[in-house]
C-alpha cells in the first residue's frame, strides 16, 4: 500500500472532558484500488467529520464528506467522487462522542390514504427501526436505485426494519404518486408518504432524493442512527468499490454494533421545496390564521388547556404547537382530503400549516403592529356555552336533576323528557343537547319515543353530544319535525371524577321560520355482532345502510359521522352504485374517539335508489394504541388493557361500530 499523505487532523475538542486525549489524531490517503482511501488513526469512541476541498487552487471551502465514529483506533472510508475530481486536501473534524440525533415525531398519509405515525412503533417488539427515504416524481437517481430499495426492504424487513418512501416535491400531489407508484414497481412496497407541507423534510433537513434516514424506535424516545445516500455508486449501478451505507448501517444496529459512518452525503436529484413566505407578519398574517383555526378552542372559558390570549401565550406555546402540527393532532380534523370537501373542515391546509412553522422556525418574531389576539378575545363557546354561532335556543328541554357518585362505573342512564315548551307542532332548523356538567357528561343521545324502539341509538337519534363535537344549524334547507307532547329519551353516559357531581343536561330548540324542503334524517349502519381478538392492531369489520337490500329511495347525504371507542382506529364510508361501481365517500384515517366530527359535505351527495353505503373500519386492541393505554394509566382499570376480547357494549373500554349518517329522501332526476 502507497500511503501519499499523512495530513494533520484539525482538532476540535468538543466533549464536555477538558481532558486532551494523548492519542494524535492523522490521516493516510491510498488511491491504489482507484478512488482515494482515507483512513483515520485516532481514539475511539469520538465522532470524526471528514471534510475535503481542492488542492489546487488551494480554498477554504471544506465540502462534508462523511461522519464516522471510531469503534476501534483505525477505520478506512472510501471517496468514491476522488476519480471524478481533481486531487483535494481531507481533514478529519474531532468532536463528540455526540449524543444521540432525536429523530421528531410526526404523522403523514401515505399513498394509499392509510395513517402513517412514527411514535406508534416505539417499544414495540416485532419493529426495531424506521427507514425514511425521500423521494421525488419523476427523479432519475431514484427510479435507478428502486430495486436496491426493494431489495433492502425485503432483507431487512423479516428483521424489523420498516420502509417509508416520503414524496416531498413541490410538485408531488396524492394523484400523480399514485400514477407513478406502479411505474416504479412500488405499488405493493414501503408506502409512500406525502409530505404536502414539507414539514418533515425540512425538519430532517433531507435536500436530495433518494436520501435516506434510519431512526431507532427501540427506545423510550425516537432516536437517529444514520442519514444520508442509500450507498455511493458513482453510475446508475453498484461496482466492487461501492460501499452500501444503508445496509451496513442496519446490519451493524441490528447486530448492537457500531454504526459508522453515522452521517454519509447523499447525492441525487435535489428536493424542490415551495418558496419561503417573504415578511410574514405575526400582526398581519399569524394572528389571523390562530384566529381563524384555533382560537375558538385556545381561549379563556372554552376547552383547550391554554389560551392564546397575546403574542406572549403563542411564543410561549410555540414549540408545543410546532409538534402537535407535525404530528397532526391540531386543529382537530381527520378526514382524508384525497376523497372531499367539506363545509365544516377545520384543517390546516398545506400552505397553512407551512406558513406556521415557517414563522415558528424563524424564532415566532413578533414584528410590529396590533396585537388581534389581545384585541379581540371570543366569548366562551359551546359546550360552556350555546354556539356562539346560534345564539340562545327559542325554548329549552331540562332533564331532572341528576346526582352523581364521586367512584365507580355508571351505568347508562335513560331519562325521559316531555316537550311540553310548544302548544303546537314545530319544525327545526336545530337541536343542541348541552351538557350541564361537562366534567361527568362522557356523551349524551336524544331520541324520538324510548330506547328500545330507537334500539339505543343504532337507530339514529334527534340530537346529541359527544366529545369534539361543534354544533350547528341542520344543513340548508332540512329540518327536524318536533310534535307537540313529544315524548323524549335523553340517554346520559356519566364518568365519575373523584368528587360528588350533579348535572342538569339541556336541549336547545331553535325554530324554523317555514317548514323545510326536505324532512332531515338521522340513521345508521351499525355492527354489534363482532369480537375483537386480544392484542391485535387492524382488527376489521363493517356494516351497510340499509343492513338488508338497498336504497328504496333517492337521498341526499348530507353528513356523515363515525363512532367508536377508545380501540376505534380508522374508519370509512363507500357508496356502491345500483351498477356495482365502489366509490368513498369519507375516509378518516387516524380515528381519534375524543374528536367525535360529523363531515358536513360541500355538496351534498346525491345517491339514487338501488345504491347501499357500506361502512368499514378497524380497531387496535394493543400496547401500541397511545389512547388506550393512557386511558388504563389514569384510571387503573384493567378492562382498558389489550389482553382480552373485546365486544360490543355501552363503556369506553367496550367498543362500538356506528356510521351515522344524515340525509333526505327526495325525488330522482
Amino acid at each position: 500500500m502507497k500511503a501519499l499523505a499523512v495530513l494533520s487532523a484539525l482538532l476540535l475538542a468538543l466533549s464536555f472532558s477538558t481532558r486532551l486525549p494523548a492519542q494524535p489524531t492523522s490521516l493516510r490517503i491510498d488511491r491504489d484500488i482507484g478512488p482515494a482511501r482515507v483512513t483515520i488513526d485516532a481514539e475511539p469512541g469520538f465522532d470524526y467529520r471528514l471534510e475535503a476541498a481542492p488542492a489546487l487552487p488551494h480554498s477554504t471551502d471544506w465540502d462534508f464528506l462523511a461522519t464516522l465514529r471510531l469503534g476501534s483506533g483505525s477505520q478506512s472510508w472510501l471517496d468514491a467522487a476522488s476519480g471524478l475530481e481533481s486531487p483535494r486536501f481531507y481533514r478529519a473534524v474531532k468532536f463528540g462522542p455526540a449524543p444521540p440525533e432525536a429523530a421528531q415525531d410526526f404523522r403523514l398519509l401515505d399513498h394509499l390514504g392509510r395513517s402513517r405515525w412514527l411514535n406508534y412503533y416505539l417499544g414495540m417488539t416485532n419493529v426495531r427501526a424506521v427507514v425514511l427515504i425521500f423521494t421525488g416524481n419523476g427523479c432519475l437517481k431514484l427510479q435507478e436505485m428502486v430495486p436496491t430499495i426493494k431489495a433492502l426492504a425485503n432483507q431487512f424487513a423479516p428483521q424489523g426494519i420498516l420502509f417509508w418512501l416520503i414524496a416531498a416535491n413541490a410538485g408531488d400531489n396524492r394523484s400523480n404518486i399514485l400514477v407513478e407508484a406502479p411505474s416504479l414497481d412500488l405499488s405493493n412496497g414501503a408506502p409512500i408518504l406525502h409530505d404536502a407541507a414539507h414539514l418533515v423534510v425540512q425538519t430532517y433537513q433531507a435536500s436530495v432524493t433518494p436520501e435516506a434516514v434510519a431512526i431507532d424506535t427501540g427506545g423510550p424516545a425516537a432516536a437517529i442512527f444514520y442519514r444520508g445516500a442509500i450507498d455511493d455508486r458513482p453510475g446508475s449501478n453498484a461496482i466492487a468499490t461501492t460501499q452500501h451505507y444503508l445496509s451496513n448501517a442496519l446490519s451493524s444496529f441490528l447486530a448492537s454494533a457500531n454504526v459508522s459512518p453515522r452521517q454519509t452525503r447523499a447525492g441525487g436529484c435535489a428536493l424542490v421545496f415551495n418558496p419561503a413566505y417573504l415578511n410574514l407578519s405575526y400582526s398581519g398574517d399569524i394572528a389571523a390564521l390562530l384566529q381563524a383555526k384555533c382560537v375558538r378552542c385556545h381561549s379563556p372559558g372554552n376547552i383547550a388547556p391554554w389560551a392564546m390570549t397575546n403574542y406572549n401565550s403563542v411564543l410561549l406555546n410555540a414549540p408545543y404547537i410546532r409538534q402537535q402540527i407535525l404530528e397532526g393532532n391540531m386543529p382537530p380534523w381527520h378526514a382524508d382530503p384525497f376523497y372531499g370537501n367539506y363545509s365544516n373542515d377545520a384543517s390546516l391546509k398545506p400552505d397553512e400549516a407551512a406558513k406556521l412553522i415557517q414563522w415558528i422556525d424563524a424564532g415566532a418574531p413578533r414584528g410590529s403592529g396590533p396585537d388581534p389576539l389581545a384585541d379581540s378575545l371570543p366569548p366562551t363557546n359551546y359546550p360552556y356555552a350555546w354556539p356562539s354561532s346560534l345564539g340562545p335556543p327559542d325554548k329549552i328541554l331540562r332533564i331532572a336533576r341528576q346526582n352523581i357518585p364521586p367512584t365507580g362505573t355508571i351505568d347508562y342512564r335513560y331519562l325521559s323528557v316531555t316537550n311540553t315548551v310548544f302548544t303546537n307542532d314545530v319544525w327545526l332548523r336545530a337541536a343542541v343537547a348541552r351538557p350541564g356538567n361537562s366534567r361527568v357528561v362522557h356523551h349524551c343521545l336524544v331520541f324520538e319515543g324510548d330506547a328500545i324502539s330507537a334500539l339505543g341509538g343504532l337507530a339514529g337519534f334527534f340530537s346529541g353530544y359527544v366529545p369534539g363535537y361543534d354544533p350547528t344549524t341542520f344543513p340548508a334547507g332540512t329540518g327536524k319535525f318536533l310534535k307537540k307532547g313529544q315524548a323524549l329519551t335523553f340517554q346520559m353516559h356519566y364518568i365519575s371524577v373523584g368528587s360528588a357531581q350533579t348535572d342538569e343536561t339541556e336541549l336547545g330548540l331553535y325554530l324554523m321560520a317555514a317548514p323545510p324542503t326536505y324532512p332531515l334524517q338521522t340513521k345508521a349502519a351499525y355492527n354489534v355482532t363482532f369480537s375483537i381478538p386480544a392484542n391485535t392492531a387492524d382488527y376489521q369489520t363493517n356494516a351497510a345502510f340499509p343492513q338488508v337490500g338497498t336504497l328504496a329511495t333517492n337521498i341526499l347525504l348530507f353528513e356523515m359521522g363515525p363512532h367508536m371507542h377508545l380501540r376505534g382506529s380508522w374508519f370509512k364510508y363507500e357508496v356502491v352504485s345500483p351498477g356495482g361501481t365502489r366509490e368513498t365517500l369519507l375516509s378518516v384515517p387516524n380515528y381519534v374517539f375524543h374528536w367525535q366530527t360529523l363531515y358536513r359535505l360541500a355538496q351534498p351527495r346525491y345517491i339514487p335508489r338501488g345504491s347501499r353505503i357500506i361502512c368499514t373500519a378497524a380497531w387496535d386492541n394493543t400496547a401500541q394504541n397511545a389512547e388506550l393505554m393512557e386511558a388504563y394509566s389514569s384510571s387503573g382499570n384493567p378492562l382498558y388493557l389489550p389482553d382480552h376480547t373485546v365486544r360490543f357494549n355501552e363503556q369506553s373500554w367496550d367498543e362500538m361500530f356506528i356510521g351515522y349518517l344524515n340525509y333526505a329522501e327526495v325525488a330522482g332526476p
